[in-house]
């Protein structure tokens, strides 16, 4: 009999209008992988195609929110679906072991992962992790004239460059330099068809976190941008700054509460620039790495494994966001290094 209790992992497909969510998710529900899905579609209109063509798939274990776009007007919608997916499972009427959401092509996730870490979910579901498909033949544009294009990418743990055959090598490399920038801790996988290990796709949140170590950041990576002036098309707050990623690495074991005090009180006054943040922290006096992560104003710290012998401890941290205050981020990182 299965736990029941225990947390559901859960992964945000995201992507802009046309780049292959749902193609993705097709192979999500047919390929062997060893999970059993739960699938929730989030689509901007009254009827609901996505949700008719996998219905054949997913059966009871799909559920669909229309008319309404989750990253703000249905986010209770979410809870409700989350909720009422839980309950079925609970009651035997369903079987799930991870739960798959597609989103609007128009969502900006951070507004989702809140609504995950809301007090009536935060001990129901366990973010897997952030899934983006790009258009590589349209992206260019869409960077160039949505903010919400952006944002996915930069809150991306995994993206995935769909219909690369459609450009040439020139361009192919110009639009990876391009969201390397904007999201330089991200794993990218060139696709056609969005055909791809799909169990990769089921262990993001430990790869994303692997990535990071030893390695991953050779030197310190200054604060770079897009160049591309965003244009508001969906009645959001307007956004005119640019996305860039800031890497950080520091040798020397930092003071754990310096640390959060100073960061708790940078998110108060830039949470609306930070998009995504994530890190191994070494903290001083502790022989266990920390895994320190969040996106907007939201943000946890949890031990991980010990420190390896033939390992340097260091802390490693990527902020992705708008018009990051680098200087003031290196510094207030610098300053919580234990003397």
């Amino acid at each position: 009999m299965k736990d029941t209790n225990q947390a559901i992992d859960f992964t945000i497909i995201t992507g802009f209008l046309g780049a292959g969510k749902s193609t993705l998710l097709h192979h999500l529900l047919t390929d062997q992988h060893g999970k059993n899905l739960a699938i929730i579609i989030n689509e901007f209109g009254e009827i609901g195609i996505d949700g008719a063509l996998i219905l054949d798939e997913a059966g009871d274990r799909m559920l669909e929110m229309n008319n309404g776009c989750v990253c703000c007007e249905v986010r209770e919608d979410l809870v409700t679906a989350i909720t009422k997916l839980l309950d079925n499972r609970n009651k035997g009427l369903i079987d799930f072991d991870h739960i798959v959401m597609e989103t609007t092509g128009i969502a900006r996730p951070g507004p989702i992962v809140e609504t995950l870490h809301t007090p009536n979910l935060k001990q129901l579901i366990s973010l897997n992790g952030i899934i983006t498909v790009v258009d590589a033949f349209h992206i260019t544009s869409q960077l160039d004239e949505f903010a919400e294009a952006q944002e996915q990418i930069g809150a991306a743990d995994y993206i995935i460059l769909n219909k690369i055959d459609l450009i040439d090598t020139e361009h192919l490399q110009q639009i990876q330099q391009r969201i390397s920038v904007m999201n330089v801790q991200a794993q990218m996988q060139l696709a056609n068809e969005c055909k791809v290990d799909v169990k990769a796709l089921f262990n993001i949140a430990h790869n994303s976190i692997s990535r990071l170590n030893v390695g991953f950041i050779s030197t310190p990576i200054s604060s770079q941008t897009t160049n591309s002036p965003l244009i508001n098309s969906h009645n959001h707050k307007p956004h005119l700054d640019n996305i860039s990623s800031l890497s950080i690495e520091i040798m020397e074991p930092l003071h754990k509460e310096l640390l959060l005090d100073w960061f708790s009180f940078f998110i108060m006054r830039y949470e609306e620039r930070l998009m995504r943040f994530k890190g191994i922290i070494n903290f001083k006096d502790h022989d266990r790495r920390t895994i320190f992560q969040g996106i907007h104003s939201l943000f946890e710290a949890k031990l991980d494994r010990k420190w390896l012998d033939d390992e340097q401890p260091a802390t490693r941290i990527v902020f992705i966001g708008r018009d990051l205050p680098e200087d003031e981020i290196r510094q207030g990182i610098k300053d919580c290094i234990s003397n």
